[in-house]
């Protein structure tokens, strides 16, 4: 038995995972708040590549569970002889819909079982969602209209600002209608759709922008436009707000973690609170759970004065 829970925006340690839910528990995509974790005596798996990772060297989650079934995940997760794992999501993205596509079918991959479109679905996946959407792909391709037709159900949901106060049953369906669509794809009978590129520039600093995106792949026109830093607003109702940041790689001068502490002492969560915002060296932002007040002006001033401060110290 391979089930799914859909608990929204609810986020654990590591140490609450293994002591809340059952052995045989998999926590996919930050349901966890904590690196890649496996633990032999429940057992109990994280796949995550938003905390405490080097994002650019550690597998999205869904390959990651791409590279666990491959290497025998069901060797271990089972019980008299049938795969048992009960999967733990806090959100329906890209990540979360084919991860658990694999994990319900599992034994299409399983040893040397093998399809290219079900290789490419988790390749393209990987690249994107490691680097939350700033892999340089040419975005009016035919794979990426194929994908854009493949996400539609999140991708308007998130872009319609749905996300942040929705339910179970709503994020349910819409990673039913994803997996739907998988499913159509692999079997030839998918669609396409016109990839939106759109995106607005509403501030920013030295060498990084404040952006409000459009389009579900802003980020690749954003990227080829020269921005390889940014902080994308969303309106989440009621004077609160829900903030990404991120930069395409190290490489670029402009410290995630720092600036996403800065929110944190602002909104006056501690660092080990499982409700602050987080993420990795090259993207994260206020948590699934908690919004925040702080305004873009505002959040604009506080970036500003803490990259001045940090360069005057050097």
């Amino acid at each position: 038995m391979i089930d799914l829970y859909v608990e929204p925006r609810v986020t654990k340690t590591w140490d609450r995972f293994r002591t809340e839910n059952p052995p045989f528990s998999i926590a996919l995509d930050g349901y966890v708040k904590d690196r890649p974790l496996f633990d032999q005596k429940g057992p109990y798996l994280n796949c995550n590549h938003h905390e405490f990772v080097d994002r650019l060297s550690t597998r999205s989650t869904t390959a990651q569970v791409h590279m666990a079934i491959k290497q025998g995940l069901f060797q271990r997760f089972s019980q008299s002889g049938k795969p048992t794992a009960h999967i733990y999501v806090n959100d329906p993205d890209y990540d979360v819909c084919v991860a658990w596509w694999l994990l319900k079918n599992h034994e299409r991959i399983t040893g040397t079982r093998n399809e290219p479109l079900i290789s490419r679905l988790v390749s393209i996946t990987d690249y994107m969602d490691a680097t939350g959407g700033l892999y340089p792909l040419d975005p009016h391709s035919k794979l990426m209209r194929q994908r854009a037709w493949i996400f539609e159900p999140y991708t308007e949901s998130r872009l319609t600002g749905r996300l942040p106060v929705m339910e179970k049953r709503e994020m349910q369906n819409i990673i039913d209608a994803v997996i739907k669509r998988i499913d159509d794809h692999l079997l030839g009978h998918g669609e396409e759709r016109t990839v939106d590129t759109r995106y607005e520039r509403i501030g920013g600093g030295d060498n990084w922008t404040m952006v409000r995106e459009i389009g579900a792949e802003a980020r690749g026109k954003m990227v080829s436009d020269g921005i390889y830093a940014f902080v994308s607003v969303r309106d989440g109702g009621n004077e609160h707000f829900v903030y990404t940041l991120a930069r395409t790689s190290p490489y670029i001068d402009f410290p995630v973690l720092e600036l996403i502490d800065q929110i944190n002492e602002e909104d006056g969560f501690t660092p080990d609170d499982p409700n602050a915002g987080g993420g990795s060296d090259i993207i994260g932002g206020t948590s699934r759970g908690n919004m925040t007040k702080i305004t873009p002006q505002r959040l604009e001033r506080i970036i500003n004065d803490f990259l001045a401060e940090r360069k005057n110290k050097r």
